[in-house]
């Protein structure tokens, strides 16, 4: 399942690298995180992309936040997750989560 239809299947609003205009809290965007890869004899034998969810929020709902980790490991990726992290100028919070599949693809 891709990261968007899983976020937005929790009802998320999400979208890849930002949102065209102002969105309601809560919402997410995801952006790739860069790519592990196994390799040798000049050839790649498998990867596996990572990504960042930037998860945005006014007020703490650990609820929605253990349905959205309880979801990626259903789904076959692992996380690392941040604090909460508030941004003063915007009067919110982020949690950033980096995700992988467990298994190379």
């Amino acid at each position: 399942m891709e990261l968007v239809d899983l976020l937005r299947g929790l009802g998320i609003r999400a979208a890849y690298g930002r949102f065209e205009k102002p969105m309601e809290l809560p919402y997410a965007v995801y952006l790739g995180a860069g790519q592990e890869r196994f390799f040798g004899d000049n050839t790649i034998y498998s990867k596996k992309n990572d990504y960042t969810i930037e998860y945005y929020f006014r007020s703490k709902d650990s609820t929605a936040e253990e349905r959205l980790e309880s979801k990626l490991l259903e789904e076959g990726y692992i996380y690392e997750k941040s604090e909460d992290v508030y941004i003063d100028t915007e009067k919110l919070f982020v949690i950033y989560y980096t995700v992988w599949r467990k298994q190379y693809e």
